[in-house]
């Protein structure tokens, strides 16, 4: 039996152009924002989607319009890591699977518009039902991705298992700043603080100098996305007890 730590992998193959589908405002920035960054300052062009209108991120009813305000935010956290705004379809946020055939199609298209040499995406391990939906969409459309595409799922509610490790100490700190842009979802859990814990926790195993922050993904070819997404929503599925 062999060890089976997630690889240390360099990032310089990554090319754009480089597509982002996030269910909600924050989530590729948890999950992926000083990838994203590194992107940015590679010059690769990067077009991030926030599928749905962010309406449920305010529970107690602190922002007049929290709608509005998380777009900003989104804006602004897109910006601190040199990104440009990005696509706001609206969707209903919470309600993802009851609209998986416009959504479905909707990353279709973008994939097809796009043409991403990298796709940034949900892994099916995800707890929250938005996020699920994202990363069912993302499988059933891969057919729309070019062939070569490099599909690095991420994770939020949960860091997924496997996968491939990048070394992102060198733009964390960026990371950290656009989680800070998020003040009405500070105001009820600490984004930046919970993302320097993920990001230390990634690197528990490399034994390497200077190595002190980590992104880590599911690292996929489109023609595997549909196989792995059923295999890990049959597993997740199971072991949540969801039927329970």
């Amino acid at each position: 039996m062999k060890h089976l730590f997630s690889p240390l992998l360099p990032r310089d193959p990554l090319q754009g152009p480089v597509l982002v589908l996030a269910a909600h405002p924050d989530d590729e920035v948890i999950g992926a924002g000083a990838m994203l960054a590194w992107h940015a300052l590679r010059g690769h062009e990067v077009v991030v989607v926030h599928a749905t209108d962010g309406a449920k991120g305010d529970p107690g009813a602190r922002e007049h319009d929290i709608r509005a305000v998380r777009r900003r935010e989104g804006v602004e956290a897109l910006a601190r890591l040199g990104v440009g705004a990005p696509q706001h379809w609206d969707l209903p946020d919470g309600d993802l699977p009851e609209h998986m055939v416009e959504l479905t199609a909707r990353i279709a298209a973008v994939m097809q518009a796009t043409q991403p040499r990298t796709l940034y995406s949900f892994h099916a391990g995800e707890a929250h039902r938005d996020h699920r939906a994202i990363a069912a969409a993302t499988a059933a459309a891969a057919h729309a991705l070019p062939a070569d595409c490099r599909c690095l799922l991420y994770g939020v509610t949960f860091t997924p298992s496997g996968g491939t490790l990048f070394d992102v100490t060198d733009t964390y700190q960026r990371c950290y700043q656009a989680l800070q842009a998020y003040g009405s979802q500070n105001a009820y859990i600490d984004l930046p603080g919970m993302s320097e814990h993920r990001c230390r926790a990634a690197v528990a195993n490399v034994d390497v100098p200077g190595v002190l922050y980590g992104e880590q993904f599911l690292d996929l070819r489109p023609q595997e996305l549909a196989a792995v997404h059923q295999l890990q929503d049959a597993f997740f599925r199971r072991v949540q007890r969801e039927d329970a």
